[in-house]
């Protein structure tokens, strides 16, 4: 039962929805076609191919000093569980203090 009122109250209203025609297999083709293209107009120029040089020597490079990390965190870590055989919890709670100084200055990268 509705009940009488001085104001109009505006009544429901419906939703009108037109999907589109969406391919997603077309879509893709697209962008590997304009992909290709872009990589073969740029893959003849001296420039790619010196960039793929500097992507190489990078690499290697990085793969150098991160050998090197690993080693020294499994000396860093093997040191500190013979020092706490040797020494106590002495050795425990230097590292504690130490090793998470470290890791926050060489986030911020002041040391390199």
């Amino acid at each position: 039962m509705k009940f009488p009122s001085l104001s109009r109250i505006p009544g429901h209203k419906r939703f009108n929805f037109e999907p589109r025609y969406y391919d997603p297999i077309k879509e893709d083709i697209q962008n590997r076609t304009e992909r290709a293209k872009a990589e073969m107009k740029y893959a003849t120029s001296e420039t790619y191919r010196q960039h793929i040089k500097s992507a190489y020597a990078n690499r290697a490079r990085r793969e150098k000093t991160t050998n090197f990390m690993q080693l020294l965190l499994i000396l860093i870590l093997l040191g500190t569980f013979f020092g706490w055989i040797y020494f106590g919890n002495v050795v425990i709670y230097t590292f504690a203090i130490v090793f998470p100084i470290y890791i926050f200055l060489r986030t911020r990268k002041f040391f390199q």
